[in-house]
């Protein structure tokens, strides 16, 4: 869709070059085709379904009694790590798939600047999964565990777990957007941020052996708790509007995106085509 030949002329300049009908373009392929709804029946689909049976694992049993706080653990787990995966493997093309095919190299032999496509592609399918992989999801399963177990849920926490959990899966996006950048081989692109998000218990545990201080600055615990046995990463804790015991993943979160970016931009600058 990048190529699209409904590119308009524009005035921008400078490292904003050919941004907005980059972005227009990345928006099209988007909400202009089935794309929106089909991520959304999919994430629905998985991560809902999880919570219904639940529910209904637990109506079953007599003897158990699933509770709020147990469902949005699971919420907060599974919302965080299974559309990490998914995002990856969406992402792993971006920039991979255009530069095998010719494509970036015909954007960019127009006026169009180099930080542009990138920032377009991060822009464009962060939108996309903003309100497909949590916004959409998220609404349900909220509607889920109010109405399945008749627990109020206070609406601003949740929203603000739901940020935790974004900003996670924004990490993962920008890690897969920059080795885009680097690398032209889409197994390493999609391998990487693949082994780094099935392997996390592996990884923690490493970390956790060397010193447990780095765990707390590594985006794991926005969606994952940190102690074994545990119910609690961030994003429960903020939704269940308890006081943060570590707070360090998401400063460090946001600081490793612009990191990531930044060197996806200085990479790509230095693609020949």
């Amino acid at each position: 869709m990048s190529g699209n030949s409904a590119f308009e002329l524009v005035k921008e300049s400078g490292w904003r070059a050919g941004l907005n009908n980059l972005l227009r373009a990345e928006f099209q392929s988007w909400w202009r085709t089935r794309k929106w709804w089909v991520q959304s029946l999919v994430y629905i689909g998985v991560i809902d379904f999880i919570l219904v049976l639940m529910i209904f694992i637990s109506r079953s049993d007599l003897t158990s009694n699933i509770s709020a706080s147990d469902l949005l653990g699971i919420f907060t787990m599974f919302g965080g790590l299974f559309p990490s995966v998914g995002v990856s493997i969406m992402m792993q093309g971006a920039i991979v798939g255009e530069k095998q095919s010719g494509t970036a190299a015909w954007i960019l032999s127009k006026p169009v600047s180099r930080t542009s496509f990138i920032l377009s592609k991060l822009l464009g399918n962060a939108l996309g999964v903003a309100v497909t992989v949590i916004l959409l999801p998220g609404i349900v399963a909220f509607l889920i565990i109010t109405i399945g177990v008749g627990t109020r849920i206070q609406i601003p926490s949740f929203i603000g777990g739901l940020g935790i959990m974004y900003l996670s899966i924004l990490f993962w996006m920008s890690l897969t957007l920059m080795l885009g950048a680097f690398y032209n081989s889409r197994g390493a692109v999609i391998g990487i941020p693949i082994a780094l998000i099935m392997g996390q218990q592996l990884i923690m545990g490493l970390f956790n052996w060397i010193s447990p201080r780095i765990l707390e600055f590594l985006p794991y615990a926005l969606v994952l708790p940190l102690d074994q046995g545990a119910v609690g990463s961030i994003a429960y804790n903020v939704i269940m509007d308890q006081p943060l015991q570590l707070w360090t993943p998401i400063p460090s979160s946001i600081l490793m995106i612009i990191v990531l970016i930044a060197l996806a931009i200085w990479r790509f600058g230095r693609e020949e085509f």
